[in-house]
């Protein structure tokens, strides 16, 4: 096993909103997610004071016009704080923090979510596991415009 090139240094929870759907006829552990109205949305940065990066990602999951019904309404939203070595090339290091750190968060969600709904009455939710590769080629086309819908 190496080191690896990244290191999380912290990790906050700014929201944590798990609620019960009483609507839903289904329990969490029959839930395939298949139909469910899921959003995610990732924002990074860098603090040039010290050079570490920080990562948010946020998670919702609503039963508005959803064609099935979540057991939960979901919407967390947490920050990772990271260090990349300095033997990666720099030129490298946004792409890195970018697509891992979201990774790493997204994971931190997953167990909050799957903790907070261990003791509610349907049961635990674990949710789906997403692939963060290719996300930060997604960020660069939508910041340079190459995204954006036709007029």
């Amino acid at each position: 096993m190496k080191p690896s090139l990244l290191t999380f240094l912290d990790l906050k929870f700014f929201r944590v909103n798990v609620e019960t759907d009483f609507n839903s006829k289904i329990k969490a552990d029959e839930f395939d997610f298949y139909g469910a109205m899921l959003g995610w949305n990732i924002k990074h940065g860098r603090d040039e004071s010290d050079g570490r990066w920080w990562v948010a990602v946020g998670f919702v999951m609503t039963n508005d016009n959803a064609e099935v019904i979540c057991p939960y309404t979901i919407d967390v939203q947490a920050l990772g704080i990271f260090s990349v070595t300095d033997k990666y090339p720099q030129e490298k290091h946004e792409r890195l923090v970018y697509e891992n750190g979201a990774a790493l968060v997204y994971g931190a969600i997953r167990e909050m979510v799957s903790a907070v709904t261990a003791r509610n009455f349907p049961g635990s939710l674990m949710l789906p596991i997403p692939t963060f590769l290719g996300a930060y080629d997604e960020y660069l086309a939508d910041k340079d415009g190459q995204n954006s819908p036709e007029p």
